[in-house]
């Protein structure tokens, strides 16, 4: 993977602007500035949104591989960041719902494929607790 460079500046107190690739984030702390109309999530918010993004990308990469088709393919996470001994974790629970049609040695291939092929799983879960959760439908 490339080396990747974000360019982020302050727009007005708590609202952050950030620009990746051609696109750009707004980030705001809206707790911070009750009288403020949210712009976007929270930069603990976005980190979910990777989290989500990261094992659905990963998902549709192990099932192109082994030609299983679906049509369906979602994930919820849910996380609770705890402020423990003056450090910060992450507490997280993924749950990706699909209708592929897997057996059991699939279903388990897929989330050893996740756990080992998942950046941003890999990298937050040093430390922090994610689980994940798999449910056909």
């Amino acid at each position: 993977m490339a080396e990747k460079e974000t360019k982020a500046k302050v727009i007005d107190r708590y609202i952050v602007q950030a620009d990746i690739e051609g696109f750009s984030y707004t980030m705001d702390y809206t707790e911070r500035m009750p009288e403020f109309t949210s712009q976007g999530t929270s930069p603990t918010g976005l980190l979910l949104v990777s989290l989500s993004g990261c094992h659905l990308m990963t998902a549709v990469s192990y099932l192109n591989m082994k030609k299983i088709e679906f049509s369906q393919l979602t994930a919820r996470v849910a996380g609770d960041f705890i402020d423990e001994n003056r450090e910060w974790r992450l507490d997280a629970s993924v749950e990706l719902v699909t209708d592929a049609i897997l057996n059991e040695v699939q279903l388990a291939g897929l989330e050893r494929f996740i756990h080992r092929h998942c950046k941003v799983s890999s990298i937050l879960g040093k430390g922090n607790n994610i689980n994940l959760n798999i449910k056909l439908v």
